[in-house]
C-alpha cells in the first residue's frame, strides 16, 4: 500500500512537469509577451498538481472506524455476611405421658373413642383449644383418622404459636351435665421392704376433672391408721414415681397409692383393709367432693 501511494506522487509530480515543460520558451522562440508563460497559468497548473496529489493521498489512505467503548464502571467491593438459621419445624407435636382416650368432638366420655393411645406415643398436634388444656391430634395408629386428647400437663414442641384454635363440640346433652362421679377398685400391693403401700385404679364417671384425693381408713388386722391426701395423682413403676397427673379429667382414668404420706411399715398382706376414697374437683379438698367406700385383703 505504502509503495502504490509513492508512485501516485511520483506520477502526480511527473505530469506536472511535463504541462509546465509546455509552457517553457524554445531556444528559437522570441522573448515578446505572447513566448512567456503567464503567472496565471503557472498558478493553475499547480493548482491542479495540488489537487490530484490531495485526491491520491487520500483514495490511498485507509479507513479507520473507531468505535466509542462505555466508560468503566468504578464499585466498592463490601463484605457479605454469612447467617446460619437455626431448623425449624412447623410440625407440632407432644408425647402422651400415659394411656390417653383420643375421641372426636371433644376428650370427654360422651364422645365416641377412636383409639387409646399408649404411654410414650409421639402425635402430631394440630390444632388446640382455647385454654390449652386438649388438642386435636392425628390418630398415629391409623392413616387420615384424626380426634382430641385431654393434655394438660403436656408440652407440645415445634411451632407451637401457629396452631390453630378449634372449638370442642358441644355434648350430646348441653342442658344436663352429668355429676361428678368415680369408680374405685383395688389393684395390687407394691412392696419396696421395708415399705408397703396398695394400688387403686380410679375412673371419672363424670364431665369434671378431680383434682384432690383422699385415702383414710385401718388395718382391721391390727389397728393401723392409713391417712392419705394429695394434690396429684402419683403413677409408679415399681417404688419409683412415674408420669404424675395434677388432675383425672372427665372420662379418664388413673391409679393413686397411699404413700408419702399414709404407707405401711410392714407387710399387710392377708389383712382386711377397710377405706373411703375422697375425690374433689378442687385441689385441698375444695370444690365439689365425692366419697367412696371400698373394703379389700391384698
Amino acid at each position: 500500500m505504502k509503495s502504490k501511494r509513492i508512485f501516485s506522487i511520483i506520477l502526480v509530480f511527473a505530469v506536472v512537469l511535463t504541462l509546465t515543460a509546455c509552457n517553457l520558451p524554445t531556444s528559437g522562440a522570441s522573448t515578446n509577451n505572447e513566448a512567456t508563460p503567464s503567472a496565471n497559468n503557472v498558478a493553475a497548473v499547480e493548482q491542479a498538481a495540488g489537487t490530484i496529489v490531495a485526491q491520491t493521498l487520500t483514495a490511498g489512505a485507509p479507513t479507520i472506524t473507531l468505535t466509542p467503548q462505555p466508560p468503566l464502571e468504578s464499585f466498592t467491593p463490601t463484605a457479605t455476611a454469612t447467617q446460619t438459621l437455626a431448623p425449624t419445624s412447623d410440625v407440632v407435636s407432644l408425647v402422651v405421658s400415659k394411656d390417653t382416650y383420643c375421641r372426636q368432638g371433644a376428650p370427654v366420655a360422651e364422645f365416641k373413642s377412636i383409639a387409646i393411645i399408649k404411654s410414650g406415643q409421639l402425635v402430631e398436634v394440630i390444632a388446640r383449644d382455647l385454654d390449652n388444656t386438649s388438642y386435636y391430634v392425628k390418630n398415629p395408629y391409623e392413616e387420615n383418622s384424626t380426634c382430641w386428647i385431654f393434655g394438660k400437663g403436656l408440652t407440645p414442641s415445634g411451632n407451637v404459636a401457629d396452631l390453630k384454635v378449634a372449638t370442642l363440640q358441644p355434648t350430646t346433652t348441653p342442658t344436663r351435665t352429668p355429676a361428678p362421679n368415680f369408680s374405685v377398685t383395688y389393684s395390687s400391693i407394691t412392696a419396696c421392704a421395708p415399705v408397703y403401700a396398695f394400688k387403686l385404679y380410679i375412673q371419672n364417671l363424670g364431665s369434671t376433672p378431680w383434682q384432690y384425693i383422699s385415702i383414710t381408713g385401718t388395718d382391721s388386722a391390727n389397728g393401723f391408721a392409713i391417712n392419705h391426701t394429695s394434690n396429684v395423682f402419683d403413677q409408679y413403676s415399681g417404688c419409683s414415681t412415674v408420669n404424675p397427673q395434677d388432675m383425672i379429667p372427665a372420662g379418664d382414668d388413673s391409679y393413686a397409692m397411699n404413700l408419702n404420706p399414709g404407707e405401711f411399715n410392714y407387710d399387710p398382706t392377708g389383712h382386711q383393709i377397710n377405706l373411703t376414697v375422697k375425690l374433689c374437683t378442687q385441689d385441698n379438698a375444695q370444690g365439689y367432693c365425692v366419697s367412696k367406700p371400698i373394703s379389700f385383703t391384698p
